[in-house]
């Protein structure tokens, strides 16, 4: 099994994903402060989308 499970255990994330989600949970949090829920998730959708073609 990948990232050394076991057949019990689910995969573990790995630290890409990882950073990606944590920058756009910080990027949301920011943008949710200044402009509102609906821009924060946009903020943070395309942080995800853009780190994950950033890193890939």
């Amino acid at each position: 099994m990948a990232n050394g499970t076991t057949p019990d255990q689910p995969e573990r994330l790995s630290q890409r994903w990882t950073l990606i989600l944590l920058a756009a949970f910080v990027a949301g949090a920011a943008v949710l402060a200044l402009a509102g829920p609906l821009a924060a998730l946009g903020a943070a959708g395309a942080t995800a989308l853009g780190l994950h073609q950033l890193m890939a």
